[in-house]
């Protein structure tokens, strides 16, 4: 029951990213208006949708569970580095940051916090949004620096602090904790235009898709290889390390499903900024959201059989 679950909404996913590809093929989603969707992307649906998230009840068994998120997610971080460095050490300075960036960074919040709330409910989305936060400070520290950014600390820790996913955190853990109540036509709002970041992460997926030739795709060995070590090597050891330790149940689920999605699309956008191989990176990251259709379900469902 639960694989048919999560196939179907992997499969709604690929439908609207199909509709987007389509749309940039007949230029109806051109660059810009990627780009114009991206922006609200970033700066409006998914902090909503983040902020709706914390819309539930507080309790003791939550709290604790956030901690196992926080903890499980900055240990996976660091082995996910680790393995990174062992795994690409050897690969030439314009791909080796590409290739170990996909392997450390997953596309958790556009694709992968929708995915937990259809699977697991408003609490997974909650416990995911943490998992965002670790991410934000992973990517805009090592992430960044990784390929060659170099600001000072204090430019990194306020592009950190100050990112919209966070700021919507930062309000939704106080509402949270002291249990603020938030009239029902303003929770029907947000969670409204929440509601728009799956079907536009995936618009924008496929209008990016389509301005590369599908052929072209497929044709480097390093792009299977940076899929399988993003969509089944980091999630798969994830579980195993969460059932060896006793991580609780939707902190694992959730932490193994942010895992499990395709690479970040910053992968594409550092490259282009710092001079790396911007066409490969758009390869990886496109070629690994492909897969993941495949490989996304049989993990999500593998992890929740063990509830």
């Amino acid at each position: 029951m639960q694989f048919n679950v999560v196939l179907n909404q992997v499969i709604i996913l690929f439908i609207i990213l199909a509709i987007g590809y389509v749309a940039g093929k007949f230029n109806i989603l051109d660059s810009n208006g990627t780009k114009k969707l991206s922006e609200i992307l970033l700066y409006i649906s998914t902090p909503m949708m983040i902020f709706n998230s914390f819309f539930i009840d507080f309790s003791q068994e939550r709290l604790v569970n956030t901690i196992w998120v926080i903890g499980f997610t900055t240990f996976m971080f660091i082995v996910s580095i680790t393995l990174s460095k062992l795994i690409y050490g050897k690969f030439n300075e314009r791909t080796a940051p590409v290739l170990r960036f996909t392997a450390i960074f997953s596309n958790c919040g556009y694709i992968g916090l929708p995915l937990m709330r259809a699977v697991f409910g408003e609490e997974g989305a909650f416990y995911g949004s943490f998992y965002i936060v670790l991410f934000n400070v992973f990517l805009w520290s090592y992430g960044y620096m990784m390929f060659g950014g170099k600001d000072t600390k204090a430019k990194t820790l306020k592009r950190v602090l100050l990112s919209p996913a966070i700021i919507a955190v930062y309000i939704g853990t106080i509402v949270f904790l002291f249990s603020i109540p938030i009239p029902s036509t303003i929770k029907g709002a947000i969670k409204a235009v929440g509601d728009t970041t799956m079907p536009l992460s995936m618009l924008i997926v496929g209008g990016v898709i389509s301005t590369a030739r599908l052929v072209t795709l497929f044709n480097d060995w390093k792009v299977y290889l940076s899929s399988i070590v993003r969509l089944i090597l980091m999630p798969a050891l994830a579980f195993l390390i969460a059932l060896l330790v006793g991580v609780p149940y939707l902190p694992a689920a959730v932490t193994v499903t942010a895992l499990a999605m395709p690479a970040a699309a910053n992968a594409t956008i550092f490259s282009e900024m710092f001079g790396n191989d911007a066409v490969f990176a758009s390869k990886c990251v496109a070629v690994s959201n492909l897969l993941s259709i495949i490989t996304a379900p049989v993990l999500i469902s593998w992890v929740a059989s063990f509830v």
